[in-house]
């Protein structure tokens, strides 16, 4: 929320895709350089668009968000555009039902 600039959106969408679980979390926010987002999930990294404009935050957020995602035997991916808006997309293996 705190990436998308007042009247913009955030969007969640869950859905499922064979034994997965997809979780997609969408905004129409300030976007991240594409140079960028490979190091987006490294502990302490901020984006320059976030730094430049002065949004508070540690750079864990999502270091931590990939580590909880992976010790569910999950994974999580990042598009974005800069000026655009972002999309994290996560995804989980569902438990066997028996």
């Amino acid at each position: 929320m705190k990436f998308t600039p007042s009247g913009g959106r955030v969007a969640v969408r869950v859905s499922r895709a064979a034994e997965r679980a997809l979780v997609e979390v969408s905004d129409s926010g300030i976007g991240i350089p594409q140079r960028e987002q490979e190091r987006l999930f490294e502990r302490f990294f901020r984006s320059s668009t976030a730094t430049e404009r002065q949004i508070e935050g540690t750079g864990l957020g999502l270091y931590i968000t990939k580590a909880i995602v992976e010790a569910h035997k999950g994974r999580i991916a990042v598009e974005s555009h800069e000026g655009e808006g972002t999309t994290f997309r996560v995804e989980l293996p569902l438990p066997e039902v028996a």
